[in-house]
């Protein structure tokens, strides 16, 4: 459209831009222009002009703007997708529209975590929010971290922050979680080398959805605090040598790197024994009895016997000027330097001597369910003698012990043949003379349901004790004849071990003078092999005095008891099994000794005590 020279004339004072008047012209109703016979005529004053012209602008979006209708220009239209964790496809934005192009842009916050905005083609790092300077056309790109909806919000600059702007234009970004994935080891870590006290630094990436967990191991063993993709061993000795790996683990699965070596050079190795202690048998008050073990790489030693560090034995050589029989034991030496521990032996010492001192007494004290069977077994050496035998239930809750059994039942077997049953004692005088003669806990009365009998027993027998009901019950064997030419050469007791109060726990008493050689045992693995079922997988053996202090105590049993083993009749040990052995001399007294699982776990087991010479 043009106007005439008359037109511009009386329209001057106006002072209003071509394209505002053809704006009001074209939009604006309330405004008339005759435009024939050079008559422009108004009938609104000029500033009811203005005003209109203004209304009308805004709702064009050209007020304060950049010059032009300005829209967003964006690669991908809004709204735009992503997935956590995958590469965001770049999106482009630029305006549309303006007589002169962008030459800034404001950020107002809303993009999704892991992405960014820079000016296209820019190599530094993008922003989330704020002022993007030199930048007609900005680039959204990077790995979204985050699930959710994004607005993001954008406003275009003429100049730098500064001049005509463009409308705020709003872009929307949905972000999906990642699908769910079992962990990959995408990274796998590498083989270090470094001097001792150098740092070496394993690194590997995984992926995997939901975010795995992740645990370092140095073997088989894990390694606390370690849960991160780089693992970091700092002043590196020769106990860090070892075999690596990760393990990631989610929802889905769970993935091991490739096993990685740490190699470190230079300074001490861990100590290896090189010539290990030989087991010893001599008679009481032999001389140059001696241990001796040796081993590498300078290290201090410490010798134990049965388990417990012996005062002062902290070299190679462990000597006995004079044998005597509280010697008798196993013993071991644990060899240690900087770079590691090892274990030297174990070996045995048994001396031997004529003894007058006998096994006397067995008890087993223990909770049965209803019908549950305890196997107690004995040996009568040297000819035939009196057995008091003894389940006591009543009997045992008259002296204050809660929750006994009600009404045991005893039965005496030779081989499979039952040869003796009791089920109440109702008095039976050939017992009561026995409880006086042996000294044992006098029943409550003549009338009690506690079993009992007196046998005349030759040889290997076994007792079982049940009763119809569930209860805590003690089972007792003594030597009720005189002297000791024959005598009780073996007790044992099969039961279930529990955890706590429920483990198996026997008695035993060494009567006469002087001291008593015995091998005591306690079978898990090995009763299994022989076809006992349910048997414990690491039975742990502890000796006690009977005021409660520990005098031996034996975890995995030392190779070189075999040969004792054959020697007593006992049955051999599964090699490597981790049942529990050990050897000791006691003086006459009570003892205890206590089977529970190493590892906590719980199995029948069988404790034995042996006479040995």
């Amino acid at each position: 459209m043009s106007f005439s020279a008359a037109i511009h004339r009386r329209l001057h004072w106006l002072n209003l831009p071509g394209a505002l008047l053809i704006a009001l012209l074209q939009r604006t109703p309330i405004i008339r222009v005759a435009a024939s016979a050079g008559n422009f005529v108004l009938s609104s004053t000029a500033g009811n002009v203005l005003k209109a012209a203004a209304t009308t602008l805004g709702a064009l979006g050209a007020v304060h703007s950049m010059a032009g209708a300005t829209t967003l220009s964006a690669s991908t239209p809004s709204p735009a997708s992503g997935t956590v964790g995958a590469v965001f496809n770049t999106v482009v934005f630029s305006v549309k529209g303006a007589q002169s192009a962008a030459s800034s842009w404001t950020v107002n916050g809303g993009v999704p975590p892991g992405l960014s905005l820079k000016a296209y083609g820019s190599t530094t790092t993008g922003v989330t929010s704020g002022l993007i300077n030199n930048a007609s056309t900005l680039q959204l790109d990077g790995t979204p971290t985050t699930a959710g909806q994004f607005l993001v919000s954008l406003t275009a600059w003429e100049s730098a922050g500064a001049k005509n702007t463009s409308t705020t234009f709003t872009y929307v970004i949905n972000i999906a979680a990642a699908p769910n994935s079992a962990p990959t080891i995408s990274t796998q870590p590498t083989a270090k080398t470094v001097p001792v006290g150098g740092t070496a630094q394993f690194i590997a990436a995984v992926s995997g959805s939901p975010t795995p967990t992740l645990q370092w191991f140095k073997g088989s063993t894990a390694i606390a605090g370690a849960t991160s993709t780089i693992l970091t061993i700092s002043g590196a000795t020769s106990a860090d040598a070892a075999t690596y790996t990760l393990v990631a683990t989610n929802s889905q699965g769970s993935a091991t790197s490739n096993a990685v070596t740490l190699t470190v050079t230079g300074g001490v190795t861990a100590p290896v024994v090189m010539t290990q202690p030989t087991s010893i048998t001599a008679a009481a008050a032999s001389t140059a009895a001696m241990f001796t073990v040796v081993a590498t790489g300078s290290p201090t030693y410490q010798w134990r016997k049965n388990g417990t560090a012996i005062t002062g034995a902290t070299n190679e050589t462990l000597s006995f000027a004079s044998l005597a029989a509280a010697d008798t034991a196993c013993y071991d030496v644990v060899i240690s330097n900087s770079a590691g521990t090892t274990i030297g032996g174990p070996a045995t010492l048994l001396v031997t001597s004529p003894y007058s001192a006998y096994l006397s007494n067995l008890a087993v004290r223990t909770t049965l369910s209803a019908n549950q069977i305890l196997i107690v077994g004995l040996t009568m050496s040297g000819g035939k003698k009196d057995v008091l035998l003894r389940a006591a239930g009543p009997g045992l809750g008259a002296l204050g012990v809660p929750g006994t059994m009600a009404d045991p039942k005893l039965a005496l077997y030779n081989g499979s043949a039952q040869v003796a049953l009791n089920d109440n004692w109702q008095g039976n005088t050939a017992v009561s003379s026995a409880i006086s003669t042996v000294g044992a806990f006098a029943f409550p009365s003549a009338s009690s349901l506690d079993a009992a009998l007196v046998a005349n027993i030759e040889g290997g027998r076994t007792v079982q004790v049940s009763g119809p009901a569930a209860g805590n019950v003690i089972v007792e064997a003594y030597d009720a004849g005189s002297g000791n030419s024959t005598r009780l050469t073996n007790l044992s007791a099969l039961n279930f071990v529990g955890t706590g109060g429920d483990i198996l726990i026997a008695g035993f008493t060494v009567a006469g003078s002087g001291s008593r050689n015995l091998l005591i045992r306690a079978a898990g693995p090995s009763l299994g092999a022989l076809g006992v079922p349910g048997t414990i997988a690491d039975p742990k053996l502890e000796l006690f005095t009977a005021s409660g202090s520990r005098i031996a105590e034996n975890d995995s049993y030392a190779a070189s008891l075999n040969t004792i083993f054959n020697s007593v009749g006992a049955f051999g040990f599964v090699a490597n099994a981790k049942d529990a052995a050990l050897i000791v001399s006691l003086p006459p007294g009570g003892y205890t000794v206590q089977v529970s699982g190493a590892d906590g776990g719980t199995g029948a087991a069988i404790v034995e005590v042996y006479e040995l010479p």
